[in-house]
């Protein structure tokens, strides 16, 4: 294919894209009642050129989904510094500049473990290896299943303050993950407490 080609049909995908989601914003459709003759004619194209594209909603829906994970990833290795803290920060940054799309996401397909899978996806060698390793205390897996804690916790987190329409800002977000693994933490004081 040529370069002209493949700008052509990087235009047609955004134009879906935008299409659909415009009709979810403007028209408050949920994703199952929104229709490809809809799409098409809010971007301007036919069926055919469509399913050239996708096989169907669900599909563009999915695929957008993955995008948005991979354009993740990148801010993330492309801004280098501040550990673990600054990581954190990088990903509440996104989500929040694309917060229209996260909070149609999470209200309407409601899935926030499935998210936090698919913003892995690029990570998963580096995951792998972090979740194999030997934490010590005599338990198989053990940091796996503390790594599977962690994300089902911070899609909860993720998925309150989307509710809450983002009123915290991305610092803020870290400080409360960092007071989790902290001597501060509500885990700590609830096994202090009897």
């Amino acid at each position: 294919m040529n370069t002209k080609n493949n700008k052509r049909s990087q235009n047609t995908d955004e134009a879906i894209i935008r299409a659909a989601f415009e009709t979810m914003l403007m028209g408050g459709k949920q994703i199952s009642r929104i229709t490809v003759r809809e799409i098409c004619e809010k971007a301007g194209i036919n069926r055919s050129t469509f399913y050239a594209h996708y096989t169907d909603v669900f599909d563009l829906f999915e695929r957008v989904e993955l995008h948005m994970a991979e354009m993740c990833s990148e801010r993330m290795m492309n801004t280098k510094g501040g550990g673990f803290r600054g990581m954190l920060e990088r990903v509440f940054e996104f989500m929040l500049e694309y917060k229209d799309f996260y909070q149609i996401y999470f209200s309407e397909i409601n899935k926030a473990a499935h998210l936090m899978h698919t913003m892995n996806i690029p990570f998963s060698a580096a995951i792998d290896d972090i979740s194999s390793q030997d934490m010590g205390f005599g338990v198989e897996n053990e940091a796996a299943y503390q790594f599977r804690f962690f994300t089902a916790g911070a899609s909860a987190m993720i998925s309150y303050w989307l509710e809450r329409n983002c009123q915290e800002t991305p610092s803020e977000l870290v400080d409360i993950v960092m007071r989790v693994y902290g001597e501060n933490s509500l885990v700590r004081r609830w096994m202090e407490w009897q």
